[in-house]
C-alpha cells in the first residue's frame, strides 16, 4: 500500500529534487500530482501497460447499429481505451467473436442497415464518448459482451492505493524522468536505466498471459494484401 505523496517525494529524492531527509512543499506536492496523473494517461494508451481487462454486457435494440458508449452514454460506462473482445449473446447462446474492424473498413460497407445477428463492430475511439457501430443492425434485442482496456486510474495526493507488483517502482523512477527537468535536475543516468527497466519488466509480465492470437475474421469478409476488404 502507498500514497500518491509518498511516490512523489520518492520520485523528487530519485531526481535531486529533495534529499533523503526532506518531503515537497505543498506547490511542489501539487506539480508533482499532476505530472503524476498526467503520466497514468499516458500509460492508458499503451496497451501492454493495461494490468487488467474489463468485460461488460449492455443491451441492444432491435434495428439500432450506432452506440455511444461512455459516462452518461447509452452504454453508461468507463470510455474504453481499446475494445479486444467482443461477442453476441441471445438466451443461452454466445455466438462466435465478432470481427473488430477499422474506420475505413466500416465506411466502405454497403447496406450497413441491413438487419440480423450482428458480426462486425467498429469502435471510433472519440474523447469524451466513443462510439460502437454494428453490422449488421441487430433483428433482435441480443446482449453485446465487451471485453476492453479502460483508462488507468487518477490519483488523489493522499489516497491510499494497492498497485500491481512492480508498479510502485516503475511510477517512482519513471516520475523522477518526468520531473527532473523541470526542476533543473539532470537525470542520473542510472535512474533512467531503471525507470526504463521497471517499464519493461511491468509490460512482460503483461504479455506473458496476453495471446497473440488475431481475432476471428467475420463471414461476410476478410482482408488481402492486394485488394483490401471484400465482401
Amino acid at each position: 500500500m502507498t500514497t500518491a505523496l509518498t511516490i512523489i517525494t520518492k520520485a523528487m529524492q530519485k531526481a535531486g529534487i529533495l534529499i533523503k531527509s526532506e518531503v515537497p512543499s505543498a506547490d511542489e506536492a501539487s506539480d508533482g500530482l499532476d505530472a503524476l496523473n498526467d503520466l497514468m494517461a499516458s500509460y492508458s494508451n499503451e496497451s501492454i501497460l493495461i494490468t487488467s481487462r474489463v468485460t461488460e454486457l449492455f443491451n441492444l435494440s432491435a434495428g439500432v447499429g450506432s452506440y455511444t458508449i461512455g459516462a452518461g452514454q447509452a452504454f453508461n460506462t468507463i470510455r474504453p481505451m481499446n475494445i479486444v473482445e467482443a461477442h453476441i449473446n441471445s438466451g443461452t447462446i454466445s455466438y462466435d467473436s465478432m470481427y473488430l474492424c477499422p474506420d475505413e473498413v466500416y465506411q466502405g460497407l454497403d447496406l450497413k442497415t441491413m438487419q440480423s445477428i450482428p458480426d462486425l463492430l467498429n469502435y471510433t475511439n472519440a474523447f469524451p464518448y466513443g462510439t460502437i457501430n454494428l453490422y449488421p443492425y441487430p433483428d433482435s434485442g441480443y446482449v453485446l459482451s465487451l471485453t476492453s482496456e479502460k483508462e488507468l486510474t487518477q490519483f488523489t495526493l493522499n489516497q491510499t492505493v494497492s498497485l500491481p507488483p512492480g508498479w510502485n517502482r516503475l511510477l517512482i523512477y519513471n516520475l523522477a524522468v518526468e520531473l527532473a527537468p523541470e526542476y533543473g535536475q539532470k537525470i542520473d543516468p542510472m535512474v533512467l536505466k531503471i525507470a526504463n527497466d521497471a517499464k519493461g519488466a511491468v509490460a512482460r509480465s503483461i504479455m506473458k498471459v496476453r495471446t497473440l492470437d488475431a481475432p476471428p475474421l467475420s463471414q461476410i469478409g476478410m482482408f488481402n494484401i492486394y485488394s483490401g476488404y471484400y465482401t
